[in-house]
């Protein structure tokens, strides 16, 4: 019984501590990265296709469905980094969601609306992106399916039924962006028919960045 309780209290204890995980500082160095920002309108949206999803759903990720294991994280180094951005996100504030397989999660997706942070950005990626998100938009970032998971065209399921899913919350447009150099995410963003809005020179050396 106790260590049932350990292993239910310790996602809230590391959500509790952390302050600046470690993640932060894996690509920390580029020069001349693009980044190409887009926005979607979410009246005019592709039909969900689970062809590719036998026996996934896509669920909220909250601190109580971390506390309460009904999404589990794989125990896989990869995993791991995710289940630690998953608890500063929800410190945060932000909200996202989850391709899961029963309890397990193949892969998440990320978003904060334009009701977060009134005293601060929504996120920090707008400010170099140079968007400004209006009354019922969002931006969309952080999604990944996990390496055991790709080759199943589930990226596409996974940010189409995202969008779905905040079409649902009353939200009308998602901005968010990719790199440029970056194939499968580039696949799926037109795929998606996202709008290119412009391309983005960064370079970031550690906590210096700069862009063009």
């Amino acid at each position: 019984m106790q260590h049932h309780l350990k292993d239910r209290v310790k996602p809230f204890l590391k959500l509790m501590k952390l302050d600046v995980p470690y993640y932060f500082f894996r690509g920390a160095f580029f020069i001349n990265k693009v980044a190409v920002a887009v926005e979607k309108d979410l009246s005019a949206l592709p039909p969900l296709d689970s062809g590719h999803a036998e026996g996934l759903k896509l669920v909220a990720i909250t601190p109580a469905a971390l506390f309460r294991q009904a999404l589990i994280y794989p125990q896989q180094k990869e995993s791991e980094n995710r289940y630690l951005k998953a608890l500063y996100y929800l410190k945060k504030g932000y909200r996202g969601f989850a391709l899961a397989r029963e309890k397990e999660v193949c892969g998440d997706m990320w978003y904060v609306d334009a009701h977060y942070g009134q005293k601060e950005p929504l996120h920090p990626d707008l400010k170099w992106l140079g968007i400004q998100c209006g009354p019922k938009e969002t931006y969309a970032f952080d999604m990944h399916v996990y390496r055991q998971q790709r080759g199943k065209n589930l990226a596409p399921f996974l940010q189409n039924g995202g969008l779905h899913e905040l079409q649902k919350e009353g939200f009308v447009k998602v901005y968010g962006y990719y790199w440029a150099d970056y194939l499968p995410a580039l696949w799926v963003h037109r795929t998606l028919r996202f709008k290119e809005l412009k391309r983005i020179k960064v370079t970031k050396l550690l906590f210096i960045h700069h862009y063009e």
